[in-house]
């Protein structure tokens, strides 16, 4: 026994006061999640996760041949959804940085750029990140109605072997 009569030896002690505090904060994580109105699916394949958002939401989606053939031609305004610090270390040909995660701040400096059915091109990393799909959402929300979503992103783009700027 120890000095506060406990048969635990300290370490023992220790690890189930962590075992315990792990388990309590998975158990208000998973009822975080429960309640909150955009949840963390448990199980669902990632890799199309986004794809089927969108359609879901009614977007329409590129793969990287179309999207290859907006960026040659110059036919849309392609908007990287990705932190300001990826689009400087690369992004698709022509790409005009709009950060999800600053929309509300930046939307103004590139909203110049929307003229009316103005076709745009939404991507971001790849396939299991969801900025390309809340932008095209804010977009939406702001009236812009022709706009399509490459989920593929930059990953595939750049796996493809096809040319992007900002690379040092």
């Amino acid at each position: 026994m120890n000095e506060e009569g406990s048969s635990l030896r300290p370490n023992s002690a220790t690890a189930l006061r962590v075992a315990g505090l792990l388990l309590m904060a998975a158990v208000a994580g998973g009822l975080a999640n429960l309640a909150h109105p955009r949840k963390i699916a448990w199980v669902e394949d990632w890799s199309r996760y986004i794809e089927a958002r969108a359609l879901a939401a009614g977007f329409r989606l590129a793969d990287t041949a179309t999207t290859r053939e907006i960026v040659e031609n110059r036919s849309h305004l392609i908007f990287d959804a990705r932190p300001a610090m990826d689009f400087k270390a690369g992004h698709l040909p022509g790409a005009v940085s709009l950060p999800y995660d600053a929309v509300q701040n930046e939307f103004q400096n590139v909203a110049v750029l929307l003229l009316g059915g103005q076709p745009i091109l939404t991507y971001c990393s790849g396939l299991v990140c969801d900025e390309s799909f809340l932008l095209t959402e804010f977009l939406r929300q702001q009236g812009t109605t022709n706009i399509v979503l490459y989920s593929g992103g930059y990953e595939e783009w750049t796996r493809a072997g096809l040319p992007v700027e900002g690379r040092p």
